[in-house]
């Protein structure tokens, strides 16, 4: 017996746009219909490269009926109207993290997915990363006893903020890095922290027009145990690898150290040493295979079969509530009190 399809499409045609597009191209049971970006070119680009048709206006992507789910991978700051538009129009909805970058904006997403009962989930892939689910899975199993405290840095090179986006001063590496550490610590506690006091910087980025923390530190109480989270955007082009992540969890009886900054290749010629960072993805050729599609995968599998999507809109909320409190932390000197 075949199994059934799914017809989706595609909003905002950056980087990790591809991973949507080239995930749904490849997978037997979702047909990729349409690719849309407010750039022509993009959106024209994507439909060559991973079928569909190209458009630039989510209301053409909303009146389709043909079309029956959408990933959402626009800017961070750009989710709200578009997610909103499309759920007022019935479509299950994928958005990347982070839901927004505003509390009333996520909280708005969220009502307008409940009102119109349709499967919604956010991408937190790292979730789904090989090395975070082996840690995940002897938590649970109870092997390592219950967590105690966390250490994360999750921090690019300064080129990601000064020339991959003009939009990096509406967000920032709290938004952007730090929606991942701090998603990682409350599933790894398995709660949410009652407090949180963060503090940040604004300054190199500032001087290049940039308007957005250059790093920040944030420090979440949980009700048993803390992290302590780092995030930066300033780190110098000269590093040997784009994106530095690394996470140490210390558990009342063991003892576990992540490092995915070097993810198995390392490269040397005449001109710079480097170490990759690979986005947990594989191209081979149109396609890409990897972690960072099984969310991906698992939200088409959710919707044609009735499942409950895994991380379903209102962690996404619960995230954007935790970063709005240490970014309010950052800006007033003292901790914020939280009841997610």
């Amino acid at each position: 017996m075949s199994e059934s399809t799914l017809n989706v499409a595609l909003v905002g045609c950056g980087i990790f746009g591809e991973v949507h597009a080239s995930t749904y191209a490849g997978f037997h049971r979702s047909n990729l219909l349409a690719v849309c970006d407010i750039d022509e070119a993009k959106a024209k680009a994507f439909a060559e490269r991973f079928g569909g048709r190209a458009c630039t206006s989510v209301e053409e992507i909303a009146a389709d009926p043909d079309i029956q789910a959408v990933s959402v991978a626009t800017p961070d700051f750009a989710h709200r109207d578009v997610c909103i538009k499309l759920l007022e129009a019935g479509k299950h909805l994928l958005v990347e993290k982070p839901l927004a970058t505003s509390v009333a904006d996520a909280q708005a997403i969220v009502d307008a997915a409940s009102e119109a009962g349709v499967t919604a989930m956010i991408d937190f892939h790292n979730r789904f990363n090989p090395a975070f689910t082996a840690l995940k899975d002897r938590l649970d199993a109870g092997d390592m006893g219950r967590p105690l405290a966390m250490l994360g840095r999750l921090s690019d090179q300064i080129q990601v903020a000064a020339e991959w986006f003009n939009w990096s001063g509406r967000t920032g590496p709290e938004w952007f890095l730090g929606s991942h550490l701090s998603d990682v610590a409350c599933w790894l506690f398995d709660a949410y922290p009652v407090r949180v006091y963060a503090a940040g910087r604004k300054e190199v980025l500032a001087a290049r027009g940039v308007d957005c923390y250059d790093v920040m530190h944030i420090h979440l109480t949980f009700p048993e145990g803390f992290a302590t989270l780092e995030t930066s955007w300033i780190v110098p082009n000269t590093w040997p690898m784009v994106c530095d992540f690394l996470v140490s969890l210390q558990t009342t009886e063991a003892r576990a150290d992540i490092d995915l900054s070097c993810q198995g290749a390392t490269f040397a010629d005449g001109k710079e040493y480097a170490r990759p960072f690979l986005f947990g993805q594989t191209p081979v050729g149109s396609e890409h295979f990897g972690f960072v599609s099984v969310p991906i995968r698992d939200f088409v599998r959710c919707v044609l079969d009735g499942i409950e999507p895994p991380v379903p809109l209102e962690k996404g909320l619960k995230n954007v509530q935790l970063i709005a409190a240490a970014v309010q932390s950052a800006e007033t000197g003292q901790p914020v009190d939280l009841d997610l």
